[in-house]
Formats: structure tokens, sequence, C-alpha cells
């Protein structure tokens, strides 16, 4: 088959596109929508799907209302795939599936499977993943070089696990004085009286760029992988794991039912249980390159994006 992929985070361009190649497809990125441009590569390309994920820059009214004419002229099937959701689906996914109105919608959320599927979707569920071809481990850096390691955005409504999430990893660590670095936009703006703890600015580190994040998870000891929700993933938990990072994570019925706490990855269940796990890691190196190995083996042999590409393959051919 031959894939159009749609977008401008570096997040997106180095993930799925790299799947569809290794699954054995043609693939073309267009990193704007730009109506002249998007024709041109339509007519001359001919891609029997186009694909677009997330929320980002390029998302305007305009451009989406281009992009829906443009491949209903062409006949084109559209897959979109919805990585705000839960969250942001009421107020995002929403929006954007009724302007564009794609064939398929693939979520990372499958709870809201029926939620698209009553408004006559085609709905599937698709979890974050890894590229081995760029998820890998990076160069330790001075300046990435700590105990450990946050790379991740504050909240701004700070909705569902999210706080409870930082309340149990983060807060022990900054209330006991350990040696954090925390790399990620708006934590300078932190509402402590809604979060529940304040985070001084020593702690905080300047935006950091996609591609460093290996570096990141290089350098430091230990890596706090935030959760958004009991039942899903984050992009990162498969990115840090990927890149060998040791990572620590909230326990929830997500990361225990795709991963083994102890054996790919540390969770954490309490803040007390926090703190004894930062202490025990911190003290013994073997046992941390022991678990980031395996749980680099584990993302690597499950959880890639061209497995995730073979599972929007296998629905498109079916329609």
């Amino acid at each position: 088959m031959k894939i159009l992929f749609i977008e401008a985070a570096k997040q997106y361009l180095l993930g799925l596109p790299y799947g569809f190649y290794q699954a054995g497809c043609y693939v073309k990125r267009m990193t704007d929508i730009q109506e002249e441009e998007l024709k041109k590569v339509l007519q001359e390309f001919q891609p029997d799907l186009v694909v677009t994920a997330g929320w980002t820059k390029i998302h305007t009214l305009e451009k989406l209302q281009i992009l829906r004419r443009l491949l209903r002229k062409s006949k084109v099937k559209h897959a979109y795939w919805a990585t705000e959701d839960p969250r942001w689906r009421d107020e995002w996914t929403h929006f954007y599936i009724e302007t564009t109105r794609p064939d398929y919608v693939f979520t990372i959320d499958r709870a809201s499977i029926p939620f698209y599927k009553e408004l006559g979707f085609s709905a599937h569920y698709l979890p974050w993943a890894c590229n081995p071809y760029f998820h890998k481990p990076g160069k330790q850096q001075d300046q990435y070089t700590c105990d450990i390691a946050v790379v991740a955005s504050a909240g701004v409504k700070w909705k569902d696990f999210r706080k409870n999430s930082v309340q149990i990893l983060l807060k022990p660590l900054i209330e006991n004085g350990f040696d954090v670095k925390i790399w990620g936009k708006r934590w300078d703006y932190l509402n402590s009286n809604l979060v529940g703890f304040d985070v001084p600015s020593t702690f905080l580190r300047n935006k950091l760029s996609y591609l460093e994040t290996n570096n990141v998870y290089s350098s430091a000891k230990i890596v706090l992988g935030i959760q958004n929700t009991l039942t899903e993933l984050t992009s990162r938990t498969y990115e840090v794991l990927a890149a060998r990072g040791f990572l620590l994570a909230p326990c929830t019925p997500a990361v225990k039912e795709t991963f083994t706490p102890g054996k790919h990855l540390a969770c954490s269940s309490s803040p007390k249980e926090t703190i004894k796990l930062i202490d025990y890691y911190l003290k013994n190196e073997n046992a941390r390159k022991k678990i980031a190995l395996a749980g680099q083996k584990e993302v690597y042999k499950n959880h890639t994006y061209r497995h995730r590409a073979v599972e929007i393959l296998k629905v498109v051919s079916k329609s």
C-alpha cells in the first residue's frame, strides 16, 4: 500500500511512518496541509490511505476542511489516530472527526471506542509504541545527568489520574530534596493549590527538544513515568523503555497489564513506596541496568510502530 502521513510534530513523524515502511508500505510524509501542495501530492503519489494524528499546530479549522474536501474528491481513505483521548476527547477529537469525517478512528483509549461507534465511525484501539530506529539509548551528557529525571508537561486542568500520578511519584522526591531535574512546559506556572505541592525553580530545566529526549533517558539514573489515566499508557512509557532508561511508574492497571513490575520497570503505589524504591535503586546500579535492558527488549519485541502499522493495515484491508 501507499501511505500518505500528514503531521508536523517530530513525535509523530518518527513513529507510525517508520512502522508502515517496516511493514512493507510505500510512505510519503507531509508536514502541513496546504491546498495546492496536497492536491498535487494526491494526484502524483495516489495514496491508498492517508493517516493523520494528534492535535498540533497544523490542525486549524480551515486546514481540516481542506483535508476533508480534497480526500473526498480524490476518494482516498482516511485514518485518524486520536492520541488526546480520553482527556481531550470531547474538546478536541470530537471536533476533529466531525470536521474531517475520517473512514477510521484509531484511539489510544479503549473506553472511547463505543463513543465513536455510536457516532457512526469505524473505531479501533491503537496504543502508543516505539520506533527502534529512533527510540534507543542516547548519549550520556553532563547537562542531563541527575538521579531522577522528569520529561513531561505540567497539567492544564490536572484531570483524571495525572494529578494522582505526580503526587505519588514527584511530590515526595521534591519535598525530600532528591536530585530531580524536570524538563517540560508549564511547570513554572504550576498551581500548587490545585496539584497539592510546589516545585521550586531550582528543579526546572529548559524546554527540551524531542530529538534530545533519548539523551536525558540515558543520562538520568531513574526516569519518572507520569501517567494520565489508570487504563492506558503514555507515549513516554514506551519511549523511555526503548531508550533503555530505568522507568519508575505508578502502579496502574495499564502498567501491570502491559509490563511486569520488577522485571521491565519499577512501579509505586504511594509516596512512601516511591521513596523506598528510589533509595533502593539509586544504590543498586546493576539491578537498574538489568531491569532497563529487559524493558527495552520487551517493547522492541511487542510494542513497536511496525506492530501498530500492521494493526491499521489489517483494519483497512477488511473494509
